[in-house]
């Protein structure tokens, strides 16, 4: 890849023709993460200030805002002459212009785009070789080494949800290949590293059922049903409900699906 790519999937990284580069400092850095989340977009002034200072924003807060992107130009055409025409301002802010190729974000929904197609013509292994692929983008939390209040508490939650709904559709199309042995080692990671989220519950419940593992799978539900009531006081969704009834009748019109 010639140019600067970047990397959000995980801490922000940048590379110059596939080299990995210094990182601009400070707010250069959550200028450089928050441009890149919404690559090809407008990115309004005021949500860029709020990126950068949030509630403590300077005297001159446009002119800082200014000053910033100015050295982030000089920052692109240090590593990659002519980069900074990659960063053009447009009306009400700033955009940001990088392909899939230069952004690891894109390259993944791209990906999804793939699989999203592959299953639409009922190619189940090419979905999931596309999912994997889009998975393996992922490299850790999400802009952790990038200091920004309303980055962390606006766009990553957004990217870590885009993520997991990746993961769960991952494993969907798994159950639907009959890879269900394999699958519940993995789905007990998730359920232990997300207690809380009931699908990857539902999930695992299907993969013990259908491995021959009943008993195992009613245990399941019962974990999650203490820990949802003890954390909310709130029973399981429907769908696990009917899932542990399935499970008790030996009900194959369900578990079979």
């Amino acid at each position: 890849m010639n140019g600067v790519g970047l990397k959000v999937l995980g801490p922000l990284e940048a590379a110059v023709d596939g080299r990995r580069a210094e990182l601009p400092k400070g707010g250069q850095r959550v200028l450089l993460a928050a441009l890149a989340l919404n690559a090809g977009q407008v990115v309004p002034l005021d949500q860029l200030l709020e990126h950068l200072w949030g509630d403590r924003l300077p005297d001159r807060p446009r002119g800082a805002l200014y000053s910033c992107v100015s050295r982030l130009r000089q920052w692109l055409d240090r590593h990659s002459p002519g980069s900074a025409a990659l960063l053009t301002t447009s009306s009400g802010g700033y955009v940001l212009d990088l392909g899939p190729g230069r952004l690891d974000l894109l390259s993944f929904r791209a990906l999804m785009r793939e699989a999203a197609a592959a299953g639409e013509r009922g190619d189940l292994a090419a979905q999931s070789a596309r999912l994997r692929e889009a998975l393996a983008l992922w490299r850790g939390p999400v802009l952790a080494n990038v200091r920004s209040d309303a980055l962390q508490q606006t766009e990553v939650p957004r990217l870590t949800e885009e993520y997991l709904r990746a993961v769960e559709w991952r494993c969907e199309v798994g159950l639907a290949l009959g890879e269900h042995d394999g699958m519940v080692g993995e789905l007990r990671a998730l359920t232990d590293r997300y207690p809380f989220r009931e699908r990857f519950w539902w999930q695992l419940m299907l993969a013990l059922s259908r491995s021959g593992r009943r008993v195992e799978a009613l245990a399941a539900y019962r974990k999650v049903s203490t820990q949802l009531r003890a954390e909310f006081g709130v029973d399981p969704d429907l769908e696990l409900r009917r899932l542990q009834m399935a499970i008790l009748r030996d009900d194959h019109s369900v578990l079979s699906l």
